[in-house]
C-alpha cells in the first residue's frame, strides 16, 4: 500500500491528488511490458478533474489504459485523438466520470481523471511493451519518472489554449509527496552474470537466468530516471519470434551482425549544450570527453566545435584541417567552457551547422551533446531528417532525465546512433564510442531478404548498421507462414557486400501480443516520420496503440450523474535529481507561473557554483597529447607520471639521429606504458589515441637508431627502482 500524502503540503492552497506510483516490469530477452498505476485520492470536498504530466519510453507502444473505482474496473479504448478528447468533455458536462491518456511526445504522455468525486479514489493503470536499448554488450532497461523543465523557443510559447510550452512543462517541485514502487522480473535467454543500476540501490534475487529486481528503498522519489544494466552469458545470439494475434502473423527479426570496420577520415562537427540546465557535473563531463575526442581524430580529419544556449559560438568560422595548430586553439577553447549561455535553442545552432560550408569532401558527421531539454523536438528531427543525406548525426543524451525523444529522435532521423549517459556514468568511453562510429564506415544499403514471404516490413526502411549494432525488424506477413524460411541481412560494407541469415520456422510460433504491438509501433513511427495522419490513426485504432493523433479514452458511468463544477489540479512533479547543478530546498517551489518564465525565459537557472572534478592523471595525459598522435618529453609529462623530467632524458643519452624526434619517441613510449599499466580499467577512453600514437612510433621508428625499442623499453622503465629515485 503506498503512503498516503503527508499532511500540510499544498499547491495553491490544495492538496495534491497523487499519492503514488507502482511499476511492475517483465523484461524477456531484450523485450520489455511494464505496468504503471497511478494512485489518486480526492482530499477536497468538491469534485475535481487531475492532471499529470509525466514521461514514458520513447520506444513505447502503449497498448492498455484502464481506471479502476469503486472495485470497478473501466477500460479504455483508443480513438481519433479530437473524437477522444470531445468523449472526454462530454462525459464531464453530463456529471459522468471520465479518465483519457493523451501524447504530448512520444515520450511525455498527459493523464486526465475528471470528475473525481470528495473522498474518493481512483487507479489508473497504464500498461506499455518497449525494446531494450544495447549498451555495448549489455542490456539498458530504462523507466524515465519526471518531466525535466524544457525551454520552449517563442514560437511553442503562442497558441489558443494550452501552449506547446504548456503542454510538456508541468508545476515542479523540489520535492512532491508521493514516491515510486518498482518491480521489474526478468526471464532471459542465456545465464545473467550481472545486474546494476547507476541511478538506484538495487535489491537482487538471482537464479540463473531469471531474477526479480526491487529498489533498495521500499519507496523513492520521483526525480530522476531509473536504469537498470543487465549483463548476460551470451548476448549476441541473432533471434527470430513468429506470432500469431487475431488470425494476422507477424515477425520480429533481430540481427547483430560482426563485421571489420577502421576508422577513416571524417569532417566531424562537436555541438556542445551550453545552456543554464548542463550546469554541474555534465558540463565538466562534456569538457573532458571533447578533450578525448580531440585526440582522437585522425590525421587527415577536418574539425569544428559549436556550442549553443540562447545564441550559438563556433570556434572555426568553418571546419579546419586537424593540426598541432587546430588542436591547440580547440584545446584552450574547450577548456573554457561553461554552461552560462542561457536557454536551449539548439535549432538555430542545427541550422548554422548545416548552412556552413562543407570544407572538405569527407563525409560529414555531428557528434552532438546535450540534456534535451526543449519543447521544439519535431522541428529539430525534421531539419536533421531534412540534411540526412549529407550529414550523419550521432547524440547524447546527459543526465538524470534528457528527453529520450529529442537524443534518440534525432540519431534515428540523422541515420546515426544515440547514447544516454545517467549522471555517474563515465561520459568518454560512451562519447568515444559515438567517435568510432563516426570515424568508422557503418553498413549501408541495409535490407532484409524474407525468403519469397509477402511481407509489410517496419521499419521500412533500415538504418545504417554500426560495429557491435543490432538491427531489429518487423514483418506482418500475408498469412500464416506454411514452412521454414530463410531470411538474410544485406548490407554493403567498406570491403564489399555481406549478407547474415538466420531462420524462421513455423514451429516457434507463439500465441500472445508482445510482437504484434512492437511491430506496430514501428509502423506507427514510420507513418508519423510521413505525417501520414490518416494512416496513423487508422493503425493505432486497429491495433490499439496511443500515437500522435490516437488517444485512449475511459468512461465511467453513473447513475446518479448530474452536472457539477469541476475545479482543474495540475499534479506538480519533482525537479529532476542536478537539474542545472541545482540542490533542493522543501520550501521552494516552481509554480505554472515560474515554470511559463522557464519555459519563456533564457536567464532563468536554479544553480550553484559548478562542481568540477579534479582532473584524474588520465584527463591531464590524454590533454598533452599532439595532433600526430605524439607527446612532448617536458615537465608536464613527467609530473604526470610522477618523475622528475631529468631521470626521463637520461634514456636519450647517446641516441642518434633527430634528438627532437628522439625525445618525443621516448615520450610517446613511456605515455603508452603509462596507460597500459596505469589506466587499464579505461581503455575504452584511450584506444582510439593509443592507435594513433603506436602508429607515429611505427613511422619514425626506421628513422631512429633502436626506435623499435622504445616501446619495447618504456614498461620496464616505468617499474625500475632507478626510474623513482
Amino acid at each position: 500500500m503506498t503512503e498516503p500524502a503527508r499532511a500540510g503540503l499544498l499547491v495553491d492552497g490544495n492538496p495534491i491528488s497523487l499519492e503514488g506510483v507502482t511499476i511492475d516490469a517483465e523484461i524477456r530477452d531484450f523485450c520489455s511490458r511494464v505496468t504503471v498505476t497511478q494512485r489518486y485520492r480526492n482530499q477536497e470536498e468538491k469534485p475535481i478533474e487531475a492532471v499529470y504530466v509525466f514521461p514514458l519510453d520513447e520506444r513505447a507502444a502503449v497498448c492498455g489504459f484502464a481506471a479502476l473505482v469503486d472495485g470497478v474496473e473501466i477500460v479504455g479504448e483508443v480513438k481519433e485523438r479530437e473524437a477522444a478528447f470531445e468523449r472526454y468533455d462530454d462525459a464531464l458536462v453530463e456529471g459522468h466520470g471520465a479518465y483519457l491518456l493523451d501524447q504530448e511526445r512520444p515520450d511525455v504522455f498527459t493523464a486526465r481523471i475528471g470528475n473525481l468525486l470528495p473522498g474518493k479514489e481512483a487507479l489508473v493503470r497504464i500498461t506499455y511493451v518497449a525494446e531494450l536499448g544495447l549498451e555495448g554488450d549489455d542490456l539498458r532497461f530504462v523507466l524515465p519518472t519526471t518531466v525535466s523543465p524544457r525551454y520552449a523557443p517563442a514560437e511553442d510559447r503562442k497558441g489558443v489554449g494550452s501552449s506547446p510550452a504548456e503542454a510538456v512543462n508541468p508545476p515542479v517541485l523540489w520535492h512532491v509527496p508521493y514516491g515510486l514502487e518498482l518491480t521489474v522480473r526478468l526471464e532471459m535467454p542465456s545465464a545473467i552474470r550481472g545486474l546494476e543500476s547507476p541511478s538506484h540501490p538495487l535489491g537482487i534475487e538471482l537464479d540463473g537466468a531469471s531474477a526479480t529486481v526491487r529498489l533498495g528503498e521500499r519507496r523513492t522519489s520521483l526525480d530522476r530516471d531509473f536504469v537498470l544494466l543487465v549483463k548476460l552469458q551470451q548476448p549476441h545470439e541473432p533471434r527470430a519470434w513468429l506470432e500469431e494475434k487475431d488470425g494476422e502473423t507477424v515477425a520480429m527479426v533481430a540481427f547483430q551482425p560482426r563485421f571489420e570496420s577502421r576508422e577513416t577520415a571524417a569532417e566531424v562537427i562537436f555541438v556542445v549544450d551550453r545552456s543554464g540546465s548542463m550546469g554541474g557535473t555534465s558540463i565538466a563531463e562534456a569538457r573532458n570527453a571533447l578533450q578525448l575526442c580531440l585526440r582522437s581524430l585522425r590525421e587527415g580529419s577536418w574539425f569544428n566545435v559549436v556550442s549553443f544556449g540562447s545564441r550559438h559560438e563556433m570556434l572555426f568560422s568553418e571546419s579546419r584541417p586537424y593540426g598541432d595548430e587546430s588542436l591547440r586553439q580547440a584545446t584552450e577553447h574547450v577548456s573554457r567552457l561553461e554552461a552560462n549561455l542561457g536557454g536551449t535553442e539548439i535549432l538555430p545552432a542545427l541550422e548554422a551547422v548545416f548552412a556552413s560550408r562543407r570544407a572538405s569532401e569527407l563525409p560529414r558527421q555531428l557528434v552532438v551533446m546535450t540534456d534535451g531539454q526543449v519543447t521544439n523536438t519535431e522541428a529539430v528531427k525534421a531539419l536533421v531528417r531534412k540534411h540526412s543525406e549529407t550529414t550523419r548525426v550521432f547524440t547524447l543524451g546527459i543526465g538524470a532525465g534528457a528527453s529520450h525523444d529529442l537524443v534518440r529522435g534525432m540519431a534515428r532521423a540523422g541515420g546515426g546512433e544515440a547514447e544516454l549517459i545517467y549522471p555517474g556514468e563515465r561520459i568518454e568511453s560512451k562519447v568515444l564510442r559515438q567517435l568510432s562510429r563516426a570515424l568508422a564506415p557503418a553498413l549501408t544499403d541495409v535490407r532484409v531478404s524474407w525468403g519469397g514471404l509477402e511481407v509489410r516490413q517496419a521499419p521500412h526502411r533500415v538504418p545504417p548498421v554500426f560495429a557491435s549494432g543490432r538491427v531489429l525488424v518487423y514483418g506482418f506477413l500475408e498469412g500464416p507462414l506454411a514452412r521454414q524460411t530463410e531470411l538474410t541481412l544485406v548490407a554493403k560494407g567498406s570491403e564489399g557486400a555481406l549478407s547474415f541469415s538466420i531462420p524462421l520456422s513455423p514451429e516457434k510460433k507463439r500465441t500472445g501480443s508482445l510482437v504484434t504491438l512492437l511491430a506496430a509501433r514501428a509502423l506507427l513511427r514510420d507513418l508519423e516520420d510521413a505525417a501520414d495522419k490518416e494512416a496513423t490513426t487508422a493503425a493505432g485504432v486497429k491495433y490499439g496503440l496511443s500515437s500522435k493523433w490516437t488517444s485512449f479514452v475511459a468512461i465511467e458511468t453513473r447513475a446518479d450523474a448530474a452536472p457539477r463544477r469541476i475545479e482543474l489540479r495540475r499534479v506538480p512533479v519533482a525537479l529532476t535529481r542536478g537539474w542545472g547543478g541545482a540542490t533542493g530546498a522543501p520550501s521552494m517551489s516552481m509554480d505554472m507561473r515560474s515554470m511559463r518564465a522557464r519555459a519563456g525565459s533564457a536567464k532563468l537557472m536554479l544553480t550553484e557554483p559548478a562542481y568540477h572534478r579534479p582532473p584524474r592523471p588520465l584527463d591531464r595525459i590524454v590533454v598533452l597529447q599532439r595532433a600526430d598522435g605524439s607527446w612532448d618529453l617536458d615537465e608536464e609529462l613527467a609530473a604526470v607520471l610522477g618523475v622528475r623530467l631529468r631521470k626521463l632524458q637520461k634514456k636519450l643519452e647517446g641516441a642518434t639521429g633527430d634528438g627532437e624526434e628522439a625525445a618525443r619517441a621516448w615520450a610517446t613510449a613511456l605515455a603508452l606504458a603509462w596507460l597500459e599499466s596505469s589506466a587499464p580499467e579505461s581503455r575504452g577512453e584511450w584506444e582510439l589515441l593509443a592507435d594513433k600514437a603506436r602508429a607515429w612510433l611505427s613511422r619514425c621508428a626506421a628513422r631512429l637508431a633502436g626506435g623499435e625499442e622504445w616501446l619495447a623499453a618504456a614498461a620496464p622503465a616505468l617499474t625500475a627502482p632507478w626510474f623513482w629515485q
